[in-house]
């Protein structure tokens, strides 16, 4: 007894450092009858858990029920199968007849644990019952899933499009998610609706981001910009560094890194020495941060300078790294014994990403699958092989003109740019990047004004987006695609207006949000329970208005605070005869299957798709 005390004392401790609410109903006893557990996120994310618990305490007030909702704890960000068991358990335990579950976290408990609580209704939102080893929905007598008609949210999102005067749009989704396939042809084939209403050209780019064969360049250039120091507008000072980087002519109070070289074989940074070259300002005046530092800033002042590595002698052993070939060396570091360093894969070839390190001082590599590792130095010579793969992905082919950072990078590599010295009378001003269109890339430097600086590179999604608004689209909709995001990160890399159209929620608080196509979760959740049926589906579509755009509405006329009927401003007559249309299946928007060519579904004579795929 004591033990079975312990295991439920811990379980519940581990439960208490999670906000828990109760509401819904005057509770005494303290049994829930409806228990909602979220995500993870809490009940006020302005999602889908936020939605969803509007419908829950909704439906419990109307009818009287006592209801709460728990919000579980993440591990790594993630809600665990376990975590999400101790919840159901949990609620259950605590008097639950109805448990209403958020997406796909809950998709394996829901198809393991379910059936051990035969009495208890489940509703499983915007996911499916299935195994942990297999996708494929297995349905439970006692499970009803809540769903939407992604078909049909994605035609109204594309005829609202079209219908606020938009001709030129795009569409970013996944080659292999069967929502982001509905979502796209349904846009497609609301886009073609509205233009053939209309009779107006539109045209459509569409493109999958992961499709291994979309028509896209991922290469750029990137080069440093120099000016002539006379069109500096402050006053400058030349900086000399020997046996180091950082060379350059810097204006007043910039602050610049100076790193020393590889130290040569058999000996150690020791300091730096410092010299004016400024005559009369003494040397005390070259403003360093560390005198005993490789790497250390200088503040730019007072003087022209020299700044010299000064080294040490010391028992060093070599550790090199080579190119792929494993002979030729890209870079040699003779470390100090009984140390460590750092080192570098060298940027990897076209369309090749970094896989592991070969050598024969295995345990002196810290992690023989990263790109960048430690490596202990102990009395011998280390020498490392980079050995690359071919890429899944495209990968973006970067060229670095007058600096180095040349190579092949993928989604989320940090790239390290490093500008030649400039020429005599001459100073660095700033790094400028262009696409294979001659256009800029967008990229976000650390600070694209200093000589060495790094940055990110962006996912795939992003670069796309923009590159289909430098051909001139003015909205883009990523409806069922997990990373809709970039879209939105897009719009703000243009000095003219470009919109993203938003799915699923409403994410006109991003900015740059035409509209958003939303699934009502509330409204849906709400139904299901009014007229629940285990083992069944719920739907969330025109014909039961859980779907709308955001800015549109149905009714002519509202009631005010004072009670009088007065005209309503979001009233579209076209936008409700279209969505009338569709609940009653007048208009049958065509389905699509996953990786299927769209363009089979539309029959039209004013939408013409440029389809982004060889």
């Amino acid at each position: 007894m004591r033990k079975a005390v312990s295991i439920l004392l811990a379980i519940s401790l581990s439960l208490c450092s999670v906000f828990i609410f109760s509401g819904c109903a005057k509770n005494v006893s303290g049994d829930y009858k409806l228990v909602f557990i979220t995500d993870g996120a809490p009940i006020n994310d302005n999602g889908v858990n936020q939605s969803t618990w509007n419908g829950v305490s909704s439906y419990a007030e109307e009818n009287g029920i006592s209801c709460r909702y728990y919000q579980p704890g993440l591990t790594d960000g993630e809600l665990t199968k376990e975590t999400a068991a101790n919840y159901i358990d949990l609620a259950v335990k605590n008097g639950a007849q109805t448990v209403v579950l958020s997406g796909e976290a809950f998709s394996v408990s829901a198809f393991e644990i379910a059936p051990t609580y035969k009495d208890v209704n489940f509703v499983l939102v915007d996911a499916v019952p299935h195994s942990e080893d297999d996708d494929a929905m297995r349905m439970q007598n006692n499970v009803m899933i809540v769903s939407f008609n992604k078909l049909e949210a994605g035609f109204l999102a594309g005829y609202s499009a079209v219908a606020d005067g938009y001709t030129k749009l795009g569409y970013l989704g996944s080659f292999y998610s069967q929502d982001s396939s509905d979502y796209g042809a349904g846009f497609s084939q609301g886009a073609a609706y509205a233009a053939d209403s209309l009779g107006i050209p539109v045209y459509l780019d569409y493109a999958q981001y992961d499709n291994p064969f979309i028509n896209y360049d991922y290469s750029f250039t990137i080069e440093p910009q120099y000016i002539p120091v006379e069109e500096a507008n402050e006053q400058t000072f030349k900086v000399t560094v020997v046996d180091g980087v950082g060379t350059g002519v810097y204006t007043d109070g910039e602050n610049v890194t100076i790193t020393a070289n590889p130290a040569p074989e058999g000996k150690i940074f020791d300091h730096w020495e410092v010299k004016s070259d400024t005559e009369g300002v003494k040397d005390k005046k070259v403003n360093i941060s560390h005198k005993n530092r490789a790497s250390m800033n200088l503040l730019v002042g007072d003087c022209d300078c020299t700044i010299t590595a000064v080294w040490a002698d010391a028992d060093t052993v070599p550790v090199t790294v080579t190119e792929s070939d494993g002979v030729t060396p890209h870079e040699t570091i003779n470390a100090p014994v009984n140390s460590s360093v750092w080192v570098s894969a060298p940027a990897a070839q076209p369309g090749f990403v970094f896989d592991h390190w070969e050598t024969a001082s295995e345990d002196a590599v810290e992690d023989l699958n990263g790109k960048g590792t430690n490596v202990k130095v102990e009395d011998s010579a280390v020498t490392l092989k980079p050995v690359y793969t071919i890429s899944e992905n495209p990968t973006f082919d970067i060229t670095v003109k007058n600096g180095t950072g040349t190579g092949s990078y993928v989604t989320d590599d940090e790239v390290n740019l490093v500008a030649d010295p400039p020429e005599e009378g001459m100073m660095f001003y700033k790094w400028n990047n262009v696409d294979s269109q001659g256009l800029s890339t967008g990229i976000a430097m650390d600070n694209e004004y200093c000589y060495h600086t790094s940055f990110k590179m962006v996912d795939r999604y992003a670069s796309v987006a923009e590159k289909m608004y430098d051909d001139g689209t003015q909205v883009i909709f990523g409806g069922g695609n997990p990373l809709s995001d970039s879209i939105f990160t897009a719009t703000w890399e243009f000095d003219y207006p470009v919109y993203a159209f938003g799915s699923g929620i409403d994410e006109g608080s991003k900015g740059n949000c035409l509209a958003s196509v939303v699934t009502d979760f509330g409204a849906a959740v709400k139904l299901a329970l009014e007229d629940y049926k285990g083992g069944a589906i719920f739907t969330g579509n025109c014909e039961n208005n859980c779907l709308y755009v955001t800015g549109k509405s149905l009714d002519e006329t509202y009631t005010d605070k004072k009670g009088n009927e007065v005209e309503n401003p979001e009233y579209n007559e076209g936008y409700a005869a279209v969505y009338e249309a569709i609940a009653k299946k007048e208009i049958k928007p065509i389905n699509v299957q996953v990786g299927a060519d769209f363009r089979k579904a539309i029959n039209s004579k004013c939408l013409t798709v440029n389809y982004w795929v060889l």
